[in-house]
Order: structure tokens, then sequence, then C-alpha cells
């Protein structure tokens, strides 16, 4: 029986059922103090377990005279009630699986801050959280005739002179024709079969910005320390990669 009774609990019995549907199975039809007895349970958890062992099917009863008497369900009745909770669970873990991208919104904590713009407003509005960062170093992948596709040099002079007067220091990996090179900046030049990607992706503090020059040129915005760390690293193999400095 002691191989028994882990089965029965897998199956979500609580242990004064598995005692007190063992100590019937063993003895027949019997009183509850005599399954009281048995199973060395109280009499009002005895009562409980064969009300709970009654609902899964396990346990009837029946009456006597004046007295009641209650037997556990054949072994063949529990494996068919196995069975029935084996396909319950694997119907409920289907669920749950379908579930996951619902309950995955729900975990707390510290979540990255994701915002989307379009068009060349929202390449403006990048521009300007760069310019607002306390980042003293970013980090940037740039497509330079794309973006000089989109943006004049108008709309890049304040970004420039903003990280010129506060220090800020730039590596970036360009393709394509580039502008003049200011100060602090220190840059790699694509070979030209890796040009014409049409985007921009940059990193500075815990932020990220990913921006396409075609289309309606979307602009992701992401704040996440974690992800900005690891791009970070990535950046800088790419960097070291690449042969041609500017």
């Amino acid at each position: 029986m002691n191989k028994v009774v882990p089965i029965l609990k897998s199956l979500g019995l609580l242990d004064s059922e598995v005692s007190t549907y063992l100590a019937a199975l063993e003895r027949g039809p019997s009183t509850v103090i005599d399954l009281a007895k048995a199973s060395k349970l109280s009499r009002q958890a005895t009562y409980t377990a064969i009300e709970l062992l009654t609902e899964r099917g396990l346990m009837s009863s029946v009456l006597h005279g004046k007295k009641r008497f209650y037997s556990a369900e054949p072994p063949p009745k529990l494996l068919a009630y196995a069975k029935r909770k084996d396909t319950e669970m694997h119907d409920q873990v289907h669920d749950l699986e379908r579930l996951m991208p619902e309950l995955e919104l729900q975990v707390g904590g510290e979540k990255p801050t994701v915002k989307v713009f379009e068009g060349k407003e929202g390449i403006k509005t990048i521009i300007q959280d760069i310019q607002n960062s306390a980042a003293k170093e970013s980090y940037e992948i740039t497509d330079a005739d794309a973006l000089y596709s989109v943006l004049t040099p108008a709309d890049l002079k304040e970004l420039r002179n903003t990280l010129q007067r506060r220090n800020k220091k730039i590596k970036g990996i360009y393709s394509g024709k580039v502008g003049s090179k200011g100060i602090n900046v220190r840059r790699k030049l694509l070979p030209a079969e890796d040009g014409g990607f049409q985007s921009n992706i940059g990193i500075y503090g815990n932020s990220i910005a990913m921006v396409t020059f075609t289309g309606k040129m979307h602009s992701l915005l992401i704040e996440s320390p974690p992800l900005a760390k690891a791009l970070k690293i990535l950046f800088d193999y790419a960097y070291r990669s690449v042969e041609k400095e500017d």
C-alpha cells in the first residue's frame, strides 16, 4: 500500500482521504467509527474525508437498519478517476499554454518602457530624448545616406551642439557618406556592400532608440537597463570588428 499512497496524493487526494479510502478498501463496508479507528483520524475528519471521496465518486454508502455503512469503490473505479484527472490536467495545461502571454503581462517588478512614434516628428522626439539624457556616452549604427535623406543639417544642429556643449562622447558605426566629424566622436565606416539598411540603432544610458528611414518611418524607444547593457556589449564587439576607421 505504501507505493499507492504517493500516487493517490498526486491525484489531489488529501492525507485524510487517502487513509480513509485505503481503510474502507481493506475493511469493506464500515461505519464512520470503524473507519476512524482504522485510519487513526477523528470522527469529524473521517466524515469530511468520506464526503470528499463521495464527491470524487470513490466512496458510496448504504443504510442497514439505523446504521450507515461506507464502502470504497473498487480499484477499477479509482483507475477511471485517475484517467479522468489525467485528461483534465492535459486540458488545463493546454489552456495554461494558451494563456501564457496574458500571464506574462501580469508579472510584477521592473518592466521595460516602450514607446512607438511615426514619421519625421517621431525621429525628432528621439533626438530630443537624446539631448535630454544624462548619459555621457552614446553608441549608434546608422545608414548615413538614409539619415540625410530624411533629416537636414538644421534638424541635427541642436543635437550636435548639445552633445558638444555637454562634452558627451559618441562612438558610431556608419554606412554611406558621412558628414564632418565633431569632437569627442569616434566612428568606423562599413564597406559599401553592408550599407543600405535604412535605419539607425542608438544606445544611450538605459535607453535604446531604433529608427527606420523608409516608408512611414517608425521610431521605437525602449528604456531597459538590462537590454541597453546587452546591446552595448554587442556594439563593442561589432565596433572592434569593423576595420575602417574615419
